[in-house]
């Protein structure tokens, strides 16, 4: 079932998630981030979409 992960799995997750999101932005920085089109854009939401569900 959905709802039966243990709260600390979750929030182990989430911080997981963050950490890995900020080790990201560091690597790639802003200006690089910046030059994203749109395309690049729509699959970074689908692979955050992919990792919440995980």
């Amino acid at each position: 079932m959905h709802g039966d992960i243990p709260y600390l799995e979750k929030a182990l997750r989430t911080i997981g998630v963050y950490v890995l999101i900020l080790l990201l932005l560091r690597i790639v920085g802003k200006r690089q981030l910046a030059q994203l089109s749109s395309f690049d854009l729509v699959v970074m939401l689908l692979l955050a979409n992919v990792v919440q569900n995980a």
